[in-house]
């Protein structure tokens, strides 16, 4: 060869040199010579990889399971517990005076409420915000007391942070739960449901009522108190304990089956070991991948899906997060003993903040272990773990490993915060959850101890509803949560029914999400409504759009031993740690996580990254409504006059992180 040539070669190869401090040489090199890549890119052939690592759970469910699906809930209340709300903005000039800071800052305190606290230093708004929550607490402390003794009642008065006072009216006596256990004994005590009671908003206490009624009704008794201490104007809200459910139904349980068999939990803060994986993105080789139709890029071609949220085309894009972002689930927990999540790395030290041990159903109350221990409401029903499946869904899977599934993000952190147990979780251990997560208070346990999150949360995912107005509770929770630059994202709901009637799609300050299908339209369950922000994938289980044989819910963690099977050839498995579920629940966590990603790509937080979300990584409905099949809707819409599909307004378009994929920033060396 020439020198001449010799010198072509060398400038040719030049950039490849370059490139391989990028680790991108040998792509860039087959690419170039048409020679097969040494590592086989996307998921790993199924029957490559061990049983336990491909079976799943699922099956196309009969239509007639819809009806009983939609079928309306009431609303449900903790008995005798009530949230009122200590008036901690009306202290805080009182705050500042006491801690002797200067007049004119007391006066632009007066004038300017909370901004005068942001020229503060951080230490100093800490103290004030502090001072003024005890001196409020202490007072609507009093005050509730004061009022309950006219009324006629005991009750167990407590504080918790943020300036909530909760009440409980059965606290000094024993529940109308225990008792029932008392008298059937342990096995019913582990069957039955913790103890609730319907509310209805326009139920009044009547104006004479003696206090043998209201000794004898604790429904009765919780509605008068609630009644008395609104009228006394001396809170900053008065409401229910309401309890929260995670949205859907499972088949009822087989009897006959065992749960999967656990492996001891790490301890509390024990920091798994980082898993191998590809440095720059791309197909991850997940075995299950495949099956994982709301990853894909949307269309109609080969690898594509009517109905994904485009995350392979972002990985392909060589964005694949990072563990710097943070993402607070807010659920049933999650499963530390789960084959994927055990060594995930994506995974930081949570909390349960469950404080009713029966609710809990883990033998303790408020502790640093978020163990999943289920849900499950009666013997009649299966614990749907799922708290695990949304975690996975946001990147608690680990990603890239030959394993399993994939996770939505590959770099992320997880902190899973227990506030769903048996029958749903109480609207007071969600609030405390919230404030957790965002770093604004401690939790306590039994003893007495603080529980600190070290990691609080740049994102917070809520797939969990309550069928009432938004709690002011919640309200402010989220609002701190939102000031200290948390995206709070939620479910909008699985009842086909308008997201104003449930909270927290109903509150302020969140991104709420409605579900879409396999072919990308609004999801027969979906709520829908002005409320909604975005529609997201939440699948369909009643559904095969795409003929596979398989149902069309997102697949995530999930381990069960009902109705698991080898995808390789249809046979039964004795146990799985996959499966498909669907709901607004499933949507929510792709949203978290493409949060995630766009907050590792961009370093933007809060306000900003939502905006980046929306301008970004949404592909627009025409007039922000949302096609549904009129056949599989109540009172919707026709798009025209015969016509089978009808639209309900869903928010400003579909999650399509192909979009963004487009816009990216190049990758750095």
């Amino acid at each position: 060869m020439s020198q001449r040539r010799w010198n072509l070669a060398a400038m040719a190869l030049a950039p490849l040199l370059a490139l391989a401090a990028c680790e991108q040489a040998g792509e860039v090199w087959r690419d170039i010579t048409g020679q097969p890549s040494t590592e086989a890119p996307g998921p790993a052939p199924l029957e490559d990889v061990p049983l336990d690592a491909r079976a799943l759970a699922g099956s196309v469910q009969p239509q007639d399971g819809v009806a009983a699906l939609l079928a309306p809930e009431p609303t449900l209340i903790a008995p005798g517990q009530i949230l009122v709300g200590a008036r901690v903005e009306a202290e805080l000039e009182s705050a500042a005076s006491d801690l002797g800071l200067a007049s004119n800052f007391v006066r632009a305190l007066r004038t300017g409420g909370m901004d005068a606290l942001e020229r503060l230093p951080d230490e100093m708004v800490e103290q004030v915000r502090a001072r003024a929550e005890t001196e409020a607490s202490d007072a609507a402390r009093t005050a509730a007391r004061d009022l309950l003794q006219r009324l006629g009642v005991e009750g167990e008065i407590n504080v918790r942070p943020g300036g909530v006072v909760t009440i409980d009216l059965v606290g000094v006596g024993a529940s109308p739960t225990s008792l029932r256990f008392a008298q059937q004994g342990e096995t019913a005590a582990a069957e039955a449901a913790p103890a609730a009671i319907e509310w209805n908003q326009a139920d009044r206490c009547p104006r004479i009522v003696s206090q043998g009624q209201l000794e004898a009704d604790i429904a009765l008794a919780t509605r008068c108190a609630i009644q008395r201490l609104t009228a006394s104007r001396q809170f900053e809200y008065v409401e229910p304990n309401f309890i929260a459910t995670a949205g859907f139904q499972l088949p009822p349980r087989d009897k006959t089956t065992q749960p999967p068999q656990q492996q001891p939990a790490p301890a509390p803060g024990q920091q798994p070991q980082p898993q191998p994986q590809a440095p720059l993105g791309g197909v991850p080789n997940d075995p299950l991948l495949a099956l994982q139709w709301h990853y894909r890029p949307r269309g109609a071609g080969e690898g594509q899906s009517a109905g994904g949220a485009g995350f392979v085309s972002y990985w392909q894009a060589a964005q694949i997060g990072s563990r710097a972002v943070r993402v607070a689930v807010l659920d049933t927990g999650l499963d530390l003993t789960h084959p994927e999540i055990t060594g995930s790395a994506n995974v930081a030290p949570g909390a349960d903040l469950i404080t009713n041990v029966e609710r809990g159903g883990d033998g303790d109350g408020v502790d640093a272990d978020a163990q999943d221990a289920g849900d499950r409401c009666g013997a009649a029903t299966e614990n749907s773990y799922h708290g695990t499946h949304v975690a996975g869904t946001v990147g608690a899977a680990v990603t890239n490993d030959r394993v399993g599934v994939a996770g939505g993000a590959w770099n992320v952190t997880v902190v899973p915060v227990r506030v769903l147990g048996r029958c749903g979780g109480e609207l007071a251990d969600i609030v405390s959850g919230i404030r957790w997560a965002a770093g604004l208070a401690p939790a306590l346990n039994a003893a007495g101890q603080q529980i600190v999150n070290r990691n609080p949360a740049d994102i917070i995912n809520l797939s969990l509803s309550i069928q009432a107005p938004c709690p002011a509770s919640m309200q402010a929770a989220i609002d701190a949560a939102v000031a200290r630059n948390v995206v709070v994202v939620v479910a909008a709901g699985n009842k086909a029914n308008q997201a104003s009637l449930y909270a927290p799609a109903n509150c302020n300050n969140v991104v709420t999400v409605g579900a879409s299908d396999g072919r990308g339209d609004l999801s027969f369950y979906s709520n829908f409504g002005p409320q909604l922000d975005l529609l997201a994938p939440g699948g369909d289980v009643f559904a095969d759009a795409d003929s596979d044989g398989r149902p069309d819910g997102v697949l995530s963690t999930r381990a069960t031993t009902a109705g698991c099977y080898d995808p390789v050839n249809s046979n039964a498995a004795e146990r799985c740690y996959y499966s498909f579920l669907q709901g607004t629940s499933m949507a929510a966590p792709h949203v978290s996580a493409a949060l995630a990603l766009l907050a590792a790509e961009t370093g933007l937080r809060g306000r900003q990254l939502e905006a980046a979300l929306f301008a970004r990584a949404v592909a627009p409905h025409a007039d922000g409504f949302g096609q549904i099949e009129c056949a599989r809707s109540r009172n919707a819409t026709p798009v025209a006059a015969g016509a089978t599909m009808c639209a309900r307004p869903s928010g400003l378009g579909g999650l399509d992180l192909s979009r963004a994929a487009g816009t990216m920033r190049p990758a750095t060396p």
